[in-house]
């Protein structure tokens, strides 16, 4: 079986063709990840982020893909937004994560919330309050 390479990196120029329209997503993680890129989020892949926490971020994670009952054809992926704020501004987080939910807004077509969101949690590994917001797009099941 011949081995595929999917070494990808998101480059200034695929973040201006999304912005100007004439680069179109791959996927629905990459379609948000380009999203906060244009609105100037600092925003990364899960295990990008380097260091500590000094201003306030976002890692997105895919959280996986679920089959609805009865059906091989048609299910369900979630993404977690995860946003992080300094342990220094613990007030920043929640306006942060509030301006996070209105870009995402522009993805309606794509994406919704589920409603779930974490409760605020200080992550000592990075010196950062985080919490997680749950989005979740349909989708048909790759067979």
């Amino acid at each position: 079986m011949a081995e595929v390479n999917f070494k990808y990196a998101i480059t200034g120029d695929v973040l201006q063709n999304y912005i100007n329209g004439t680069y179109k997503p791959r996927t629905v993680w990459e379609r948000v990840f380009l999203c906060l890129k244009s609105k100037g989020v600092d925003v990364y892949s899960l295990g990008q982020h380097e260091g500590k926490c000094t201003s306030p971020y976002v890692v997105i994670k895919n959280t996986g893909t679920m089959g609805f009952q009865g059906s091989n054809q048609i299910g369900s992926q979630t993404l977690d937004i995860m946003v992080y704020c300094p342990a220094t501004n613990y007030s920043n987080l929640e306006p942060f994560a509030g301006q996070i939910q209105d870009f995402l807004r522009e993805l309606k077509e794509y994406i919704r919330p589920t409603g779930n969101i974490t409760s605020v949690v200080l992550d000592n590994t990075v010196n950062g309050y985080t919490q997680a917001l749950e989005y979740q797009t349909f989708q048909r099941l790759r067979r």
